[in-house]
């Protein structure tokens, strides 16, 4: 048996030969990592498409592998399955999660550990990035995530709890075990939803950094973001759902007095409008994305046309595919 690491950066694939890869490759560049080091525990998660030979080619020497091939009957998602099964695997201290297409820098172990090694925070929610190389979708969504983190980062704040990405996260390893692990949390399909409002019901110190990205892949289509929107939008009551929800709401129940009525409830609207402007462009600017300051101007009207076409498709189908399964949302 080895030393015991200092850290466990965990990753759960399904059928992710394409990108594990360059995942594990950007991991193993690490520098400045705490003493003790790290090992990298990969669940490859019922993969048909050589996901496991892809990891092992790239060579990792402190690599841990989990196969699993049947599904478990425990009544949680797959995801929940896996990460508890890594979790359950992990050595470190620390638990660091990230996508299996996530691609970080060399100081991304060190950043995102540190508040935690230094005892300022007991979980650390990092950015996330979406490679610019796809387009006006992957630029989208970079704004999309870094609204929802700032807006989660200031419910915290306030003493309500927010949300997190499995993404780009650490915690302290002991916290899962605090909150009773996904079989007390129940079957979610937002899993690190429900795990951050665990943390946030025993106590424990959230930090939303700023620093440390993770980059992952965008989604291919317009159609395949409506329908994780349908997976992530799952959340149920919530200060956060009901923050988003009212907040949102406000465009058009202003938007139309002020078209037959003009007046007071014109410049009320103008108001609300500039206010979620500067939002978008405070939180793109606290991740360090100032190039994507243009999209402030447009990004909550498009984010309430989204949802009403989340809403549309709930109505035809109600079922959500996670994890290469689908599930009645």
């Amino acid at each position: 048996m080895t030393a015991r690491p200092a850290v466990t950066v965990l990753i759960t694939a399904h059928d992710a030969a394409a990108d594990i890869g360059a995942c594990l490759r950007s991991i193993a560049a690490q520098r400045g990592v705490p003493e003790g080091g790290f090992e990298v525990v990969l669940v490859d998660d019922r993969s048909s498409d050589g996901t496991a030979e892809a990891a092992h080619a790239a060579g990792l020497g402190n690599l841990v592998l989990i196969r699993v091939d049947t599904p478990a009957q425990s009544g949680l998602t797959t995801r929940q399955d896996a990460l508890a099964l890594g979790i359950g695997a992990a050595r470190g201290d620390i638990v660091l999660t990230i996508d299996a297409d996530g691609i970080v820098g060399p100081d991304w172990v060190a950043a995102m550990t540190r508040p935690i090694r230094e005892d300022r925070a007991d979980a650390v929610a990092g950015p996330v990035y979406f490679r610019a190389g796809t387009g006006w979708l992957a630029r989208w969504q970079t704004v999309d995530v870094s609204y929802y983190l700032a807006l989660c980062s200031l419910l915290d704040r306030a003493g309500f709890p927010g949300g997190v990405l499995f993404g780009n996260f650490a915690f302290r390893r002991d916290l899962f075990d605090a909150v009773g692990g996904f079989e007390r949390i129940g079957f979610t399909l937002t899993e690190d939803l429900a795990f951050s409002r665990a943390l946030h019901r025993i106590g424990a110190r959230i930090r939303y950094g700023r620093e440390a990205p993770a980059e992952v892949a965008a989604c291919a289509s317009w159609a395949v973001f409506v329908e994780r929107a349908k997976r992530v939008s799952s959340g149920g009551f919530s200060a956060l759902a009901v923050v988003l929800g009212v907040w949102m709401a406000l465009l058009p129940v202003l938007a139309v007095p002020a078209l037959f009525l003009g007046g007071v409830f014109a410049w009320l609207l103008a108001a609300r409008y500039a206010a979620g402007v500067l939002f978008t462009a405070w939180s793109l600017m606290r991740v360090r994305r100032p190039s994507l300051l243009p999209l402030a101007l447009l990004y909550e009207p498009l984010a309430f046309a989204i949802g009403l076409r989340v809403m549309a498709s709930l109505g035809r189908d109600s079922h959500v595919e996670w994890g290469g399964k689908k599930y009645e949302r």
